[in-house]
């Protein structure tokens, strides 16, 4: 059983799941991305087709473009090891040493009945599907009145965390909200208050107006390397409209979002030599959806070095390349 503890050194939450650490580990770093000549199905991988009975029963799909039934484009399923349940409680415990019940859900999305094509090189319609996939699930998980905050995101590579090579990402809803969005939310509000406007989306303006950090823009959407970038490579995608939440982006806007988010994952993949990496969907939280002072953002995290001592001593990162630098030379990336 999971359950949350509470350190008042930080004002956080830490989830103590002891059934993560029975999770299949198969990935080597060799092996984190497609080449030439892998099968598209692995026989003994639970995330292929065929081998749906080896999962968690069905969530949520889409079904494939042809006209069987049966197969499926994305399909989402409950986390067989998961960090929390919805089945706990979501009480709060203790007093000096506080704790909560293990509330919350935990589910995976597969990308793709292809085992070993890296979401880089789909194409932007099953790239699409994948983001409709997840605001699908977003929303119906926020409708759950325990859940203060629900967490996309998808880890490629070994040194991202990933222990299943079958592409796939995943979703946490939490019962509580972290301390790093708190802060995050607290920050925005607290420019909104002193300006009346929008810490993310003055940010964003002012790149586009100095353009060297920008990586790539269509008519909805816009990808940058941050001007205070913790790593090397790290990207954001923003939205050109304002909204709070991933749950406010409007059907006819998923198609922009898909190419946009396949350019510079591409660009990342062919640049970097399919580098592992982290990639998070940051969002309001409930009773912060429609706020004005936030911006949902896509943040993309290459895992191209380790943090050490300094970086976890101190909290403050050392970030080893510029993010001009490093929009300059994703802008001549050919894809």
């Amino acid at each position: 059983m999971s359950v949350l503890r509470y350190d008042q050194t930080i004002s956080d939450w830490v989830i103590f799941a002891p059934s993560r650490a029975q999770r299949p580990h198969e990935l080597k770093k060799s092996s984190a991305g497609a080449s030439a000549g892998e099968p598209s199905v692995e026989k003994n991988c639970p995330f292929c087709p065929g081998s749906e009975g080896l999962t968690p029963r069905e969530i949520y799909r889409l079904r494939s473009t042809d006209a069987d039934p049966s197969h499926w484009s994305v399909r989402v399923i409950p986390n067989k090891f998961p960090a929390l349940r919805i089945e706990e409680d979501n009480r709060h415990y203790g007093d000096g040493f506080r704790y909560i019940g293990g509330c919350g859900a935990h589910e995976v999305i597969i990308e793709s009945p292809n085992h070993s094509l890296v979401l880089a090189e789909q194409p932007a319609d099953q790239v699409e599907r994948v983001l409709r996939a997840a605001q699908a699930r977003y929303l119906d998980l926020m409708r759950d009145a325990r859940f203060q905050t629900v967490v996309i995101f998808k880890n490629h590579g070994e040194s991202a965390g990933t222990s299943l090579k079958h592409p796939h990402w995943q979703i946490i809803a939490t019962p509580v909200v972290p301390r790093m969005l708190r802060l995050k939310y607290a920050l925005a509000t607290d420019y909104f208050d002193m300006t009346g406007g929008c810490l993310y989306r003055d940010k964003v303006q002012q790149e586009m107006r100095e353009t060297k950090r920008i990586l790539a823009a269509n008519d909805q959407f816009v990808a940058l390397l941050p001007y205070a970038s913790h790593l090397p490579f790290e990207t954001w995608i923003f939205p050109l409209e304002h909204q709070a939440s991933f749950g406010q982006l409007e059907s006819g806007r998923f198609h922009s979002l898909a190419a946009i988010l396949k350019t510079v994952l591409l660009k990342l993949h062919r640049g970097l030599e399919n580098p592992d990496f982290n990639l998070t969907i940051d969002t309001a939280g409930r009773g912060d959806e429609d706020k004005p002072y936030f911006s949902w953002h896509i943040r993309i995290l290459p895992r191209l070095s380790t943090p050490a001592g300094f970086e976890l001593g101190s909290g403050m990162s050392i970030n080893t390349v510029l993010p001009e630098d490093a929009a300059d030379y994703l802008r001549k990336v050919e894809i």
